[in-house]
């Protein structure tokens, strides 16, 4: 029986010159690197078209959970502002005294200039 299959299988080869081979080898090749090449283009994609009309806007989502409180914060923030803006008050009052005071000084005749008074009292003016 393996003599009868031998003789089978001798039966179905096929015999080649060695250049036929290797040019029906190389025509396979490029036959499959022509037709995924092919496949490679249509596959790319084109420009994009013009954008279509925008759908209908969805139901709104449920009210979500209240965030936390800053009144705490902004409290501290006012009474801190308020401190400040007394401040400035304080300041510019003291500003109103101070051109008052060298009005006073410039108008008075035989008296000491700002700059002498400032070098009396060792101060920079």
């Amino acid at each position: 029986m393996l003599v009868g299959t031998a003789m089978m299988l001798a039966s179905r080869m096929v015999s080649l010159p060695q250049k036929h081979f290797i040019a029906i080898l190389l025509g396979v090749c490029i036959l499959s690197a022509g037709i995924g090449s092919g496949l490679a283009l249509l596959a790319q994609e084109g420009p994009a078209g013009a954008a279509g009309k925008r759908g209908p806007a969805g139901p709104r989502g449920p009210q979500g959970p209240e965030g936390p409180s800053g009144a705490a914060e902004i409290g501290d923030l006012e009474a801190e502002v308020d401190e400040l803006w007394s401040r400035v008050e304080e300041a510019e009052g003291l500003e109103e005294r101070v051109e008052e005071l060298e009005a006073e000084v410039a108008g008075s005749e035989g008296g000491l200039s700002p700059e002498q008074l400032c070098e009396e009292f060792g101060i920079d003016c």
